[in-house]
């Protein structure tokens, strides 16, 4: 794993007193509710008073150009690249705080007094694809990655991209110790075509199986995270934030085999509705259709007294996002009779059996 991070600074002011005595700026406007709204910060010579629930908008720093703000409730900033850049600013113990990454990447968000130990403090929200470094031993990612797959097999794998380093600091150092409550953290992925499974994996991983880890760096390992939910609708994963660190998000082999079924049941091809519509009874060509199959294992099809009739591997039939065809064909490549026969899913320690009639 390459060096090449890179760190956006993200924060926001909650409240600020400006002193009193001085006036106020002719480019600032005062908002209804003790918000504020500053045009341009770098003639700024304070005047304004404390912020009603840390609401705070800014549209403009030197060398920033002129774009309207997002304005936030309770602590949420948006900023935008300008004379810091990337930007950052300032939390306050005693307000909540929240920031997400200009692409939607990242969001983080904390309680009030999360962070006890400092009257004010900044967050960090580093991802690889931002061009820094890390702060963490990009070593110690490799490690534990390596331990993954060899313990999991490659459906625990990840871009390096999505790879994502959170840290608190201040003027005087930064810290790696928990939060005092826990914030939340969401992670997005990658399906631009909303098929369910991750972009550009192979062998596929589909997204019900992701979950947000978090680095162990004195043992070297991914540790996962109680995940609050995938939130197909959005493309993330949500997570309890505990406190700086890497952050990733790994899948796993989909073993589940109890939403598996076959269709069309019955399979009559023949008969007076064949097709593959809705109430239709199937083509020849088309045979049975697994659905909702897990990605290992195998199918296996008997006849009612128990003889075997055919194994399928999973594995080398398997289609996304979860399907495998039947040709109703049996071991030796003939087409079985008429008749009612038993299929059994396996995978792992999971099984499932039910039952399907064929008629020719």
């Amino acid at each position: 794993m390459k060096h090449g991070y890179s760190r956006i600074y993200c924060a926001c002011l909650l409240a600020a007193a400006f002193a009193a005595a001085a006036p106020r700026p002719a480019c600032a406007q005062q908002r209804a509710g003790g918000g504020y709204a500053l045009d341009a910060s770098v003639i700024d010579n304070g005047g304004g008073g404390w912020l009603n629930g840390g609401e705070y908008a800014s549209r403009g720093a030197i060398g920033q150009p002129m774009a309207p703000a997002t304005q936030g409730k309770g602590g949420k900033y948006t900023s935008r690249t300008g004379f810091y850049n990337p930007p950052h600013l300032t939390y306050q113990k005693g307000l909540a705080s929240s920031l997400t990454l200009d692409n939607g990447a990242a969001s983080l968000s904390m309680p009030a007094n999360a962070v006890t130990d400092r009257e004010t403090f900044e967050i960090g929200i580093n991802r690889k694809d931002l061009h820094q470094d890390f702060i963490v031993d990009p070593a110690k990612v490799e490690e534990a990655t390596r331990k993954m797959v060899a313990s999991e097999g490659v459906w625990a794998q990840f871009f390096e991209n999505d790879l994502t380093e959170a840290y608190i600091f201040d003027e005087q150092s930064i810290t790696k110790d928990p939060i005092k409550s826990n914030g939340v953290l969401s992670l997005r992925y990658r399906d631009a075509n909303n098929d369910g499974i991750i972009d550009n994996t192979n062998p596929p991983v589909m997204a019900d199986t992701l979950n947000a880890w978090v680095l162990d760096e004195k043992a070297k390992l991914w540790v996962q995270l109680p995940a609050l939910g995938v939130d197909k609708d959005n493309k993330t994963v949500t997570v309890n934030f505990r406190g700086p660190g890497v952050y990733t998000m790994l899948g796993a082999v989909q073993d589940v085999v109890k939403n598996v079924y076959p269709y069309p049941v019955p399979f009559r091809p023949f008969g007076p509705n064949p097709g593959l519509g809705a109430n239709q009874t199937g083509t020849e060509s088309d045979g049975i259709t697994f659905n909702s199959i897990p990605q290992k294992g195998d199918i296996s099809i008997y006849t009612l007294d128990g003889q075997l009739v055919r194994k399928i591997d999973i594995a080398t039939y398997w289609e996304p996002p979860g399907k495998l065809k039947w040709n109703v064909k049996n071991d030796s490549g003939s087409k079985v009779a008429s008749g009612v026969y038993i299929w059994r899913a396996v995978s792992g320690s999971n099984s499932k059996t039910g039952k399907v009639m064929i008629i020719w």
